[in-house]
């Protein structure tokens, strides 16, 4: 069954709550809401990221944004308010992978990755290029549920305004579509959105202008870019002017560096790269213009294997983020490449013999 984190169910009752007029709401309080979610009628405390809430049955959301939006109709825009007070910071991992990115191409290619730490139910999007527009599409059908239109119209409000936070308040769309009949009115959607809405189309999807994507991010995270590099600094001995130079020119050009460049060039571009998901040894050769054949007769020149520096970098990055950062688990799993957090622990206790918990007790800064 797919479920929905709870974290969406107490955003939107208290947009309702805050912003619904009190005759709209009659005598509907906010409790009857929790109840229509299936949740305790006081609520949940706010505790933890989205990946960390107490999961409900998808069915049990749709009902709750159809009764919301019957205390709105015909101008329903509950879910699209709640989306536009969104910020990277309220997604955990998922936001911190937003952030991390250096352009919304980069933001968007993330996203799906880790959507479904916080929403089981969430569809399947994918990045489309078309010509110069760029559509991040969602390709599930769906079955005539109205609750299920207004979920998918607050994700896509989400994601625009996650983009006007990682670019600029003034984000537009070139256009948006979506799949269902729109659902009365459609102003609030269009102020929210500021671009045109077509329904009835195939597919729901988010068109944007590609060179927007490409863009540098205005508040992509340089506190983690500068400490990803900052660990591979510190993660081998300091080079002499000489081995620098080669470790430029071995990046470059494939060039015959020294055998500190290589393994450090290798390391530089793993790091950068894990929040992405672990690289493969293609990516990293195209990087270091070689051959993945030619990458791995050097490193196995040097006894080593692409393997064992990805692992080194994972690790590495693990235990200095468990030691002097503040981040969860889940947030450091993502940032060194896993994609549960269970795999993140089981493949830290190897090399530990404890868990990152117990490793962060005994190291924490501080």
């Amino acid at each position: 069954m797919a479920q929905v984190s709870a974290f969406f169910v107490a955003r939107m009752i208290e947009q309702a709550m805050a912003s619904i007029p009190p005759e709209r709401l009659g005598p509907h309080t906010r409790g009857d809401l929790y109840r229509v979610a299936g949740l305790p009628e006081e609520g949940l405390p706010d505790k933890g990221t989205p990946e960390t809430w107490l999961m409900i049955p998808d069915s049990n959301y749709h009902a709750l944004l159809v009764a919301i939006a019957a205390l709105e109709t015909p101008d329903v825009g509950f879910h699209l308010r709640t989306a536009s007070a969104f910020r990277c910071d309220d997604f955990g991992a998922v936001g911190l992978a937003w952030k991390a990115a250096p352009t919304l191409r980069a933001s968007f290619s993330r996203m799906n990755r880790y959507t479904r730490l916080y929403n089981t139910a969430a569809p399947a999007f994918s990045l489309e290029e078309r010509g110069d527009e760029i559509w991040w599409v969602h390709n599930r059908q769906t079955p005539p549920r109205t609750g299920l239109y207004l979920s998918n119209e607050g994700a896509m409000a989400t994601y625009v305004a996650l983009c006007r936070e990682a670019t600029s308040e003034a984000f537009t769309p070139l256009r948006l579509q979506f799949h269902h009949s729109d659902l009365g009115s459609t102003r609030a959607a269009e102020a929210y959105f500021r671009c045109p809405i077509d329904y009835d189309r195939e597919v729901d999807a988010l068109i944007m202008p590609a060179a927007l994507l490409d863009e540098p991010n205005s508040v992509g995270d340089e506190s983690i870019w500068r400490f990803l590099t900052a660990q591979v600094e510190e993660t081998l001995p300091p080079d002499d002017d000489d081995a620098a130079e080669a470790t430029t020119t071995g990046r470059m050009s494939g060039g015959q560096g020294t055998d500190m460049s290589l393994r450090r060039a290798v390391l530089e571009q793993v790091t950068d790269v894990l929040s992405d998901g672990v690289p493969g040894i293609a990516d990293i050769a195209a990087g270091l213009a070689m051959s993945p054949r030619t990458l791995q007769r050097r490193l196995a020149e040097e006894d080593c294997t692409f393997h064992a520096v990805v692992d080194e970098a994972r690790h590495s990055l693990a235990t200095r983020l468990l030691s002097e950062t503040p981040y969860s688990l889940a947030e450091i799993a993502f940032l060194t490449g896993f994609s549960e957090q269970s795999a993140f622990t089981r493949a830290f206790k190897r090399r530990e013999a404890q868990t990152p918990g117990a490793y962060r007790a005994a190291h924490a800064s501080g």
